[in-house]
């Protein structure tokens, strides 16, 4: 029987690049997003698409009622405002955690347990640069990467040994339509979605015999 995936923000550059790598595995996939003509697109391939907003409140209840139990977790979907913090307000607060760091709390407390009763499952959380570091205009950004950083970290450690392994993948920019969204920089050097997802695929295939905590991922160049 086929692992089953659950991959959010899967309408995303590289979200819709790990759903058909994922596939092209064997691995059951299930894609949560927002954009219609993308889950579509993805429905097509053979995606299991669930259209959900993970700023509504009822988007839980139409992922579990989707799949109750997954294999593998991968926490991807983001909120990007680029904002500094004299502009910014508690609404761009409450958004930016909401699906930044609320989301991947509830969708690991959910399905963690059902891991370790079966003594096996990933959860992987994409992260970013911005976790380990502060970016002028981009502040609520990077505290919610930060915390999500913390939240990861504190999961790997109470997870180890259970046949559970919980990581963070944190990518430099990358070329989607979320990164050309900051004109501050070059996007010609931004990272390729494709080979952000590579990676993840390639250690999703690593053996039991060893784990991955945190891995980051920097451009060759970076202006």
């Amino acid at each position: 029987m086929a692992k089953k995936v659950l991959v959010t923000g899967a309408t995303g550059g590289l979200g819709f690049s790990l759903c058909k790598k994922l596939l092209r595995l064997g691995w059951d996939v299930y894609g949560v997003g927002r954009n219609s003509e993308k889950l579509d697109d993805l429905k097509v391939m053979g995606v299991k698409v669930i259209k959900a907003d993970l700023l509504e409140n009822d988007s839980l209840k139409t992922i579990f009622s989707a799949v109750p139990e997954v294999d593998c977790l991968i926490n991807n979907a983001g909120l990007f405002p680029i904002k500094n913090l004299e502009e910014s307000d508690t609404s761009d607060y409450d958004k930016t955690f909401e699906v930044n760091v609320r989301k991947p709390f509830q969708l690991m407390s959910h399905y963690i347990p059902k891991m370790k009763k079966r003594k096996r499952g990933d959860v992987i959380n994409v992260l970013s640069s911005s976790a380990f570091n502060g970016s002028p205009d981009t502040a609520l950004y990077c505290a919610s990467k930060h915390a999500l950083l913390g939240l990861t970290r504190s999961a790997f450690l109470e997870n180890r040994g259970t046949g559970v392994n919980v990581f963070s993948v944190s990518p430099g920019s990358m070329m989607t339509e979320m990164g050309a969204t900051d004109k501050r920089q070059d996007f010609t050097t931004f990272i390729d979605p494709e080979e952000v997802a590579n990676f993840i695929c390639f250690a999703l295939a690593s053996g039991d015999s060893v784990v991955y905590d945190e891995v980051r991922l920097n451009r060759t160049v970076i202006r």
